[in-house]
């Protein structure tokens, strides 16, 4: 890991509170899609063009496909991948245009397609018919539900389906979470996904606080009530929606496989995209402000007891001085005492990486106790 400056180190040291993105941070971001649910289209699709009413799941995959084709977003290009993988034409769309915390809207011969959450159909005037309770079940789940709403000719948008996509967890994310709350340190999650996907996601890596429905420009200011109520904050995130809370918080600690904008922002970066890294970290910086602190209590102490010395306190009593020599002598005592203690760091381990140790040495011990023994 890399701390860009001395006071990111010690700002490391006194957090309190550590919120997380959900996307590309705590899961890999690599989601892929589950389930494409199709309409009740005699309910949903009344008073829009013929051709639409013998639509297939096929379709609503392709379409959105279409819809997503000039999305750069992780959900939108596992649905290109999903419509590719299946054999369907992804079709050009003519007009595309991202509307951030809510969804896509592209122009597709001559119709106009909605793909997003539920805000974005509240927006566009969308009634979700019998897919609102399928979504809730995905949801419940984990998994991110998109609706797809087609608008043909001069009528409004009509719901038309809706896709399902699931991202893994990270494989060390609830182990990082668990280890984080040992330390005393409150752990939040912080995403645009609703609730009900948001709560799924936290509860299986453990994390109690949930900020939900967070739209990108609104990271910072929930960041900011954090800092209000007197907490410590850090934010661990990756990507460009996420550079405005790195900023606004006591310390940003960036992904070193996300975005430059992230990397660039945050004061510290993790190389790797194991979350347990946040954990070592925050012990480095504790242990190296221990040092620090054990250096200057030292260095007081010492000179608590040479300046005296030095100004002749024992002579009056003693006939004792302190001779140059002597005094060069215990200056360099002074310095070569802060210097090993200081160095003293170079054999400290953090616990991931001690219990890692000894997980490798008991699986190296259970190994060579299985191993076959040939006797006479």
């Amino acid at each position: 890991m890399l701390f860009k400056s001395a006071e990111a180190i010690e700002k490391a040291a006194k957090l309190t509170a550590i919120v997380f993105d959900k996307t590309g941070t705590l899961t890999r971001g690599q989601p892929s899609v589950t389930d494409v649910v199709l309409g009740r289209p005699e309910l949903v699709l009344s008073g829009v063009e013929p051709q639409l009413l013998s639509l297939t799941p096929e379709d609503i995959l392709q379409w959105a496909a279409g819809t997503e084709a000039n999305s750069e977003h992780p959900l939108g290009e596992a649905i290109i991948l999903a419509a590719r993988e299946r054999g369907l034409q992804v079709p050009a769309a003519d007009s595309f245009n991202s509307l951030p915390g809510r969804g896509v809207e592209a122009r597709i011969a001559g119709r106009t397609d909605f793909l997003g959450n539920r805000k974005l159909m509240a927006e566009q005037g969308v009634g979700l018919g019998d897919l609102a309770s399928r979504a809730e079940t995905l949801e419940q789940n984990g998994k991110t539900v998109m609706f797809l709403a087609l608008a043909s000719a001069e009528r409004r948008p009509v719901v038309a389906g809706l896709i399902g996509v699931a991202d893994t967890l990270k494989e060390h994310s609830a182990e990082a979470v668990r280890r984080l709350q040992q330390l005393g340190i409150e752990v939040a999650m912080l995403t645009g996904d609703n609730r009900r996907t948001a709560e799924a996601i936290a509860a299986q890596v453990g994390i109690d606080r949930v900020l939900a429905e967070v739209l990108p420009q609104d990271k910072a200011e929930q960041v900011r009530s954090l800092q209000a109520q007197g907490r410590k904050v850090a934010m661990v995130g990756d990507g460009v929606n996420d550079a405005p809370a790195l900023a606004q918080a006591n310390v940003g600690i960036a992904i070193g496989s996300g975005t430059d904008v992230a990397k660039k922002t945050g004061e510290v970066i993790l190389v790797k995209e194991d979350l347990r890294d946040v954990v070592v970290a925050i012990e480095i910086a504790k242990a190296t402000m221990r040092k620090v602190k054990e250096n200057l209590f030292w260095a007081f102490v010492y000179n608590a007891i040479s300046i005296p010395l030095g100004a002749g306190i024992l002579y009056p009593l003693l006939r004792v001085v302190v001779s140059p020599e002597w005094a060069a002598f215990l200056m360099a005592i002074s310095s070569l005492t802060v210097t090993l203690n200081t160095l003293s760091m170079r054999g400290y381990v953090p616990s991931p990486k001690r219990e890692e140790r000894h997980s490798d040495q008991g699986s190296g011990l259970r190994q060579l106790a299985e191993t076959p023994v040939a006797t006479r």
